[in-house]
């Protein structure tokens, strides 16, 4: 089994495989990757890192304990999902919360003033789940093991994780480059940085370099002593505190769960559990020092989670030497992530050089060189769930989202005879709305012509749900469903992520792109108040298609009643109206 599990690339299911072995199978697996990837690492000469500046505020060294109020709240925050390893449904915890919430205050409690994790809460049942639904689900490697914890294990993880953030939050100790399990971040704010760089680059007749880092089982194979050492060293974390991540990472067990049927148990002794709440923190913590390194290169970057973006720019005529540089770049991340047991998959790495396409012609370099490979230039790159194209057309990411959508509307339409309007509706907005505003703030800007196409989506999703048939008006349908039309969507968008940034509730790197207007003389209208600086660019289609120029364009539209409204909640009410009156 594990000549057939452990060596393979392609690592297929072996055939005719009896169902009972299965789960062992890809316990076998994935016990073997992590230990391949290792050995491998292993083997490889270290180069001493820099390392990065120790800690000198206040350090944390003990956890407050809880009262029954804080763990009230921290309860009504969690989502009720049940686990095999739960000795009852998780819904009877809330049913029966007055009666068990005192026995689960101790537990807890007593698990942060003694610095240990119960055993019982350090073993995981793992369910693989296929990364995406195109792969084959024959294939092994297409699998991820994502960790299922005990109710009360998260409980105390979650607790864990309030006053670990409040600590770092304090000691500034965050970097402002991880968009990853932070409030007010997302995939689109990280992406809307970005783009915003690219375009502006683009309106200054520059050309840009743009590489996106894959790592191999990233969270699987994070070394406890470095992590560990990274806390106290680098973070702060001491004392019972230091002990308790000591307990919570050593002696964890997982074991494959497929049909009831379970493999056989296996001891962790490397990696942070992916399904859990902490361990996806404690991974960023862990890859942290690599802003030093990317700094001292002098190349913007980014990340969300272990996903990494690079990106620098020039005039055309340098693109040898602006392609060198960021290699070079990867080649100090590759031996730092060598020396702290990660490994860079360069077969995943994806290079693209951005620009206007007068531009990208005079470039001279076709490809990106690596230590151990050349990677081709792409002319579209997929990061974080939006397709890239090398003019930032978003072309492709509209005609991408155009065909997923359209599939799962003949897929909702075969069933729409079973189905009320209510539940088709929603059925619609969880499937295809969900997706035109994944990110549609990245679309401001662009002509109608490209906008046009995800409209036809909308209106064929609402004659779908209200029966009607294509010659049928389509505003009052929109109206009546209260659906915005999607050039409205994409200002609600934008105007929200406005508001965010002029209220603390948006990321710093966001925030920084927007200044308040400030007039060189007394203001005579008081509807001059609250409008933001619209910066000078050259090109419709790049630099006025940035967050940077497009928030103040479209926030200084705005009637100033509604630009003065004082929580997000009634603003982004209030903006509704107010596009629907338009």
């Amino acid at each position: 089994m594990n000549d057939l599990l452990g060596c393979s690339s392609a690592s297929p299911l072996p055939n005719n495989i009896d169902p009972s072995k299965l789960s062992q199978a890809f316990s076998d697996y994935f016990h073997n990757k992590i230990h391949t990837i290792r050995d491998k690492l292993d083997k490889i000469p270290h180069q001493n890192s820099e390392t990065p500046p120790a800690f000198t505020g206040t350090p944390f060294t003990h956890f407050q304990p809880l009262t029954l109020t804080d763990l009230e709240k921290v309860l009504k925050e969690m989502t009720l999902k049940t686990c095999d390893l739960d000795p009852l449904p998780t819904q009877l915890y809330s049913d029966c919360l007055p009666e068990l919430l005192p026995s689960i205050l101790k537990i807890i409690n007593t698990s942060l003033q003694t610095g240990t994790v119960p055993n019982s809460f350090k073993t995981a049942i793992v369910k693989p789940l296929l990364k995406k639904p195109s792969l084959d689900p024959n294939t092994l490697s297409n699998y991820r093991p994502v960790s299922n914890l005990s109710f009360i294990s998260k409980l105390l993880e979650r607790v864990v994780l309030k006053q670990l953030n409040s600590h770092l939050l304090c000691n500034n100790l965050l970097s402002p480059l991880q968009s990853a399990y932070r409030p007010h971040h997302s995939t689109e704010t990280a992406l809307l940085k970005i783009t915003n760089d690219l375009l502006l680059a683009t309106d200054q007749a520059e050309i840009s370099a743009v590489a996106l880092l894959d790592l191999s089982a990233a969270f699987d194979t994070v070394d406890h002593n470095i992590l560990l050492q990274r806390l106290q060293h680098t973070f702060g974390i001491h004392s019972t505190a230091l002990s308790w991540f000591s307990s919570y990472l050593t002696d964890r067990y997982q074991t494959v769960s497929i049909d009831k049927l379970n493999s056989d148990p296996i001891r962790l002794e490397c990696g942070v559990p992916q399904g859990s709440v902490l361990g996806p923190v404690l991974f960023t913590l862990y890859t942290q020092p690599l802003d030093h390194i990317l700094d001292r290169h002098n190349v913007f970057h980014h990340s969300f989670a272990d996903d990494s973006q690079l990106h620098n720019s020039s005039s055309p005529d340098q693109s040898e030497s602006l392609l060198s540089s960021i290699s070079d770049t990867i080649t100090d991340v590759q031996n730092w992530m060598t020396e702290n047991k990660l490994q860079l998959n360069s077969n995943k790495t994806e290079a693209i050089l951005i620009g206007t396409t007068s531009k990208l012609s005079k470039a001279t370099s076709d490809s990106l060189q690596l230590s151990d490979s050349s990677v081709p230039l792409s002319s579209a790159v997929k990061n974080l769930g939006v397709t890239l194209d090398n003019t930032l057309s978003m072309k492709q990411h509209i005609s991408s989202v155009s065909r997923t959508c359209y599939f799962q509307l003949r897929r909702i339409a075969t069933i729409r005879k079973y189905l009320t309007t209510d539940a088709t509706a929603k059925l619609v907005t969880s499937t295809i709305l969900s997706r035109l505003d994944y990110c549609n703030s990245l679309l401001a800007g662009l002509p109608s012509s490209s906008i046009s196409r995800l409209q036809r989506i909308q209106n064929s999703s609402a004659r779908l749900v209200l029966r009607k048939k294509k010659r049928d008006h389509i505003t009052p349908l929109l109206n009546q469903l209260h659906w915005l039309p999607v050039p409205a969507r994409i200002t609600y968008k934008i105007n929200t992520l406005t508001y965010k940034c002029l209220h603390g509730l948006a990321p710093a790197y966001l925030s920084d792109s927007l200044s308040l207007y400030v007039p060189s003389r007394a203001l005579r209208s008081s509807a001059d108040s609250l409008k933001l600086n619209i910066p000078h660019t050259k090109l419709k289609t790049a630099g006025q298609r940035s967050f940077s120029f497009q928030a103040p364009s479209q926030w200084n539209t705005l009637p100033l009643p509604l630009r003065q409204q004082q929580s997000l909640e009634s603003f982004k009410s209030a903006l509704k109206t107010f596009l629907f009156s338009k």
